[in-house]
């Protein structure tokens, strides 16, 4: 005979449960238990649109002392810039401003910076997603904005972002018989410096814990002597706060247990689906666990694995370091634009003698 193959498990999920994970849908319920945020809800259109260009455009008229974006350059001979290209730019102005943030939404713009202003620096997500896949666009590689630009540049290059204004309710089983129309939200957390070591993803499947896992896959040898006291923790937070104020039975949810190891914080809600990522666990065997079992696993990094995890996390939406470090700093873009303008100069000279040959 030959292999012998398991169905692949099925996992439904509504349109109704997504937008039970949504942040304003439930942070009021679990606000002691979570960080300080503020909601701008609803986003305006010109909002949504900003955040699906092609370009990312900053506020270039906030320019504020500690504006790490606009620093003046003085010309010299390393700064020439061509007739061609101050022709340029003086053509595409009013274009490029027409884009600004400041023009197109003048209120939340205003509101970002108030809040910054207020409660400090802040992590940005919109309804589900946080754009961690775009950390790298700022100076700390995290996704700590310290004034709007920083969330505009996090925003508009994060592809989570780009799933949760486009794909949202992908997979759902009502998707096309139900409405799902959603008001976008901008989300404003106070900042927090959290140990990533500390966090663990827990899949709730009708009311019972069926597994907990590492939520950053790199090896800290200090955590699996804490294994029972992070199941405590998680048992009670579980059954005493989540269950009892959330609708629905099957979620996942992200916790945060910092020292001295006595108090659950949540940082996230997301849908018991496969467009959930189930980390050390496959969904199969999350579907299938038999929940009359009250035991459940807390799957840890056990050891270093440098054949899985020598990639960084996210590395996928990464670009090359030339245009990172341009990102943050002035003198790296004056050298990546002069470098670009010489690779065009070079291919234009190269096509112009192509055609006067052709002529000839």
């Amino acid at each position: 005979m030959g292999p012998q193959y398991e169905e692949l498990s099925e996992l439904r999920v509504t349109v109704q449960q997504v937008k039970n994970c949504s942040f304003s849908a439930w942070y009021d319920r679990f606000k002691a238990h979570t960080a300080k945020a503020v909601i701008i809800k609803p986003l305006p259109h010109e909002f949504v649109q900003y955040l699906e260009q092609d370009s990312i455009t900053l506020a270039s008229q906030d320019k504020s002392p500690s504006s790490s974006y606009f620093v003046a350059l003085d010309r010299n001979e390393d700064n020439e810039y061509s007739d061609w290209e101050d022709e340029q730019g003086t053509e595409t102005g009013d274009n490029e401003n027409k884009k600004d943030p400041m023009s197109l939404f003048p209120e939340v713009h205003q509101k970002i910076a108030t809040v910054i202003s207020e409660m400090g620096a802040v992590s940005p997500k919109l309804n589900w997603s946080s754009p961690q896949d775009a950390s790298w666009m700022l100076p700390e590689n995290s996704t700590k904005c310290r004034e709007p630009n920083d969330l505009y540049l996090l925003l508009n290059a994060s592809d989570y972002i780009t799933h949760d204004l486009d794909a949202a309710f992908d997979g759902c089983i009502d998707k096309d018989g139900h409405n799902s129309v959603t008001d976008f939200e901008l989300v404003l957390r106070q900042w927090l410096n959290i140990n990533p070591a500390l966090e663990l993803r827990v899949f709730v499947r009708d009311g019972n814990i069926v597994g907990v896992s590492q939520r950053d896959l790199n090896y800290y040898d200090y955590l699996k002597p804490l294994s029972h006291t992070f199941e405590d923790l998680v048992d009670d937070f579980i059954e005493d706060i989540v269950l009892p104020n959330f609708p629905d039975k099957s979620f996942v949810c992200d916790v945060y247990i910092p020292r001295p190891f006595s108090k659950v914080w949540l940082i996230d809600m997301n849908p018991f689906s496969r467009t959930t990522d189930s980390l050390l666990f496959s969904w199969h065997e999350l579907v299938i666990k038999d929940i009359s079992d009250c035991e459940y696993e807390l799957r840890l990094v056990t050891e270093h694995n440098i054949g899985r995890f020598a990639t960084k996390e996210h590395s996928e939406n990464q670009v090359p370091r030339e245009v990172a470090d341009a990102a943050i700093d002035s003198n790296a873009i004056r050298e990546l634009t002069q470098k670009w303008s010489q690779l065009l100069k070079m291919q234009q000279d190269f096509s112009d003698d192509e055609s006067d040959g052709e002529e000839c």
